[in-house]
């Protein structure tokens, strides 16, 4: 059983940590899922020339920090980066949110190994 296939060129991932350490992938992006955090989307171009997207709840065990329990977005706290796909920063509200924002910086700061055609 693999981890993840393009849908593209048909690459397969075999697990999380090969994904996320291939230098063919560069995180783009985050859509939130307001409802249910875990089913928000990181997004990624790969290499080939297509976007894959990654459920958020496959990679929540990375980061270790707090949880808050209130959402803050739409308060005077919060500066919407949920709003926003391409906002990858991290959010300094004490938000529900925020801990998804945590582990876009993990995914961001992921070592890369290996080679990658056409990735420079």
């Amino acid at each position: 059983m693999s981890f993840k296939t393009c849908g593209n060129c048909r690459h397969i991932w075999a697990d999380r940590d090969g994904f996320l350490a291939d230098p063919g992938l560069r995180l783009v992006g985050y859509q939130c899922a307001f409802d249910d955090l875990g089913a928000g989307l990181f997004l990624f171009a790969h290499s080939c020339g297509t976007t894959l997207a990654l459920k958020a709840e496959s990679c929540v065990d990375l980061y270790a920090g707090p949880v808050y329990q209130e959402r803050r977005t739409g308060q005077a706290d919060c500066p919407g980066h949920c709003l926003h796909r391409d906002e990858l920063r991290p959010c300094p509200a004490r938000c529900e949110c925020a801990f998804v924002r945590e582990v876009l910086q993990v995914i961001a700061a992921y070592p890369k190994r290996g080679f990658a055609p056409g990735v420079t």
